[in-house]
């Protein structure tokens, strides 16, 4: 529900706030007083297209902000990452270069805005309208008229869902030529891997090998440089202890101290020898191979070849290993097992044919009842002879049925009229008189308004080419439409004025050499007189009609809302 509408520097409109309530909000004025600057700012808030002529003459910018009292359940939060409130401030400000829209403080596009407010609030014109026009929404209404229906659907979509997942299955298939081609890929690629056959950790070890063999000369100079360095008889390391030994035997008996120092000269010594020998042996057992250099030079080419291949690891490509040889299996028993997708996919076929007819049944069913209601209610707005039909596409044979499957069946539906006797039944869209149109639209929004979920429905003079009792009519059903939703009525009829729960009065004034524009909510004298004033009089008479235009009116309400 729109709760308020803050406009800044929209054509005439300086600075203005509107704060709107439940039921029938109604928007009168003179022409040419602004009534349709509101719609147009409410559009513009919406994510609508409008033009940078509405930036008021002498301003950069412009900007309309609304705020929405909505249910913290609805899903939209978490699809558009809102977090959630009972309230959304939809803010939209143009300059002559750029739109900028926020949603509770955060940058919104365009794209979201309009997903976000979609459900939120129908614009109704003359001629256009932002879902009955569109003929993807008539099945949609269709459906939700009966409520049986979606229980045929729920059938029908169950066996939908079947019917994909097999069909995927057999895509992943691929044709025959596919799965040759793609055998003899993985074919390749579990042999080029199993030649190898790499280790976990193996690379490592090679690497420090092959690293070794590279430095070969290094590495011998290196062992036999420390083993000379400590065999030395004349300043190797063991030369160096033995004197101190020497030096320390005769004195360690006067000292504890001197004792243990002597001790473990004694243990250095010994671990020393240790470390000569075990160096001799290096020196003595290595021995430069290259054929086995090469040997680890190729592995460790190999390996690393495989990884830049399969996955970066050889965890990776062990794991694409294990993968191919399971697809490369599947695919060598592929011809059994499409043979049962093949069989699977026609059982199921055949079934969701019967439900995808059974459902169309259902709807063409529906489609009677609902043609009667909408005659019945053109009829009450003086419009018999009208016909309406929802007409439905030919339901195909079985050979052609799975061209047609979507998840909503095999049924396309488009509303048809003809307003006159003797004219042929055309698309809601060719309806050339406005006056025919906001009727038919106002005979389905009675109708479907429940059905729907929109909150909000702005009803823009769709009274123009309307008067006497049929204007009276339309009060009653716009009235209608409004009991448990907000209902905005841009209006010139007096009669559809009496009904408003609130009833604001949109007027110009001149101050400064500047034009403005106003909106003021009226109390119930002030609306009297507004009644008055569009029955084309401002007398005391005329208040008196007024007066008993609204009693009449709020009997009507009365006896709607028991």
């Amino acid at each position: 529900m729109l709760r308020s509408l803050y406009i800044k520097n929209i054509a005439l409109f300086e600075e203005c706030k509107v704060t709107l309530g439940e039921g029938l909000n109604v928007l009168s004025g003179e022409t040419g007083a602004g009534k349709s600057l509101v719609i147009d700012s409410l559009i513009f808030v919406l994510g609508g297209k409008t033009d940078k002529s509405l930036i008021r003459y002498g301003e950069k910018s412009a900007m309309v902000e609304a705020v929405f009292e909505v249910d913290e359940d609805s899903p939209v939060f978490d699809e558009l990452g809102i977090e959630r409130d009972n309230v959304i401030i939809v803010k939209r400000t143009m300059t002559e270069s750029k739109n900028d829209v926020r949603v509770n403080g955060e940058v919104f596009s365009l794209g979201m805005l309009r997903k976000l407010t979609a459900q939120a609030v129908d614009i109704l014109g003359q001629h256009e309208h932002q879902s009955l026009l569109k003929t993807s929404a008539h099945l949609k209404l269709l459906d939700k008229y009966d409520p049986d229906i979606e229980n045929v659907k729920a059938d029908y979509l169950s066996t939908y869902s079947e019917y994909k997942r097999f069909s995927a299955a057999l895509e992943d298939f691929g044709d025959d030529a596919y799965r040759e081609r793609r055998k003899e890929i993985l074919e390749f690629q579990i042999e080029d891997i199993k030649k190898v056959d790499p280790k976990v950790d193996e690379e490592d070890e090679l690497i420090k090998k092959r690293d070794k063999y590279r430095n070969s000369e290094k590495f011998v100079e290196g062992v036999s440089g420390a083993y000379n360095a400590l065999d030395s008889d004349e300043i190797g390391v063991g030369v160096l202890i033995a004197r101190a030994l020497q030096s320390l035997r005769p004195v360690s008996k006067f000292d504890d101290g001197i004792e243990e120092i002597e001790r473990r000269l004694e243990e250095a010594k010994i671990e020393l020898e240790d470390i000569r020998d075990t160096l001799s042996s290096y020196a003595e057992d290595f021995e430069y191979d290259p054929r086995e250099a090469e040997r680890i030079e190729r592995r460790v080419d190999a390996i690393k070849s495989l990884k830049r291949k399969y996955g970066g690891s050889v965890e990776n490509v062990l794991e694409f290993l294990k993968e191919a040889e399971a697809e490369y299996e599947e695919l060598t028993g592929a011809d059994e097992k499409i043979e049962d997708l093949k069989n699977e996919l026609s059982k199921c076929l055949t079934s969701l044919y019967k439900k995808a007819k059974a459902l169309s049944d259902k709807r063409r069913e529906t489609a009677v009842k609902f043609e009667k209601a909408i005659i019945k209610e053109l009829n009450d707005l003086a419009m018999k002879g009208t016909r309406f039909q929802a007409s439905f596409n030919e339901f195909p044979s079985f050979e052609d049925f799975e061209d047609a499957l979507t998840e909503n069946g095999v049924d396309e539906v488009e509303f048809l009229i003809s307003p006159n006797v003797g004219e042929p039944l055309r698309s809601l869209s060719k309806i050339a008189s406005g006056g025919e149109m906001s009727r038919f639209m106002l005979a389905v929004k009675n109708i479907t308004a429940d059905l729907e979920g929109i909150d909000a429905m702005v009803f823009d003079e769709i009274d123009t080419g309307i008067s006497g009792k049929v204007a009276e009519t339309v009060a009653e059903k716009l009235y209608n439409i409004s009991v448990g939703r907000q209902v905005i009525a841009v209006t010139h009829l007096p009669q559809l004025a009496s009904f408003a729960d609130n009833h604001y009065l949109i007027s110009k004034s001149v101050t400064d050499g500047k034009t403005h524009t106003s909106v003021v909510l009226l109390s119930e004298e002030d609306k009297i007189k507004e009644v008055a004033r569009l029955a084309g009089a401002d007398t005391a008479a005329a208040k008196e009609h007024a007066k008993e235009m609204i009693k009449r009116a709020n009997e009507y309400k009365g006896k709607v809302k028991k």
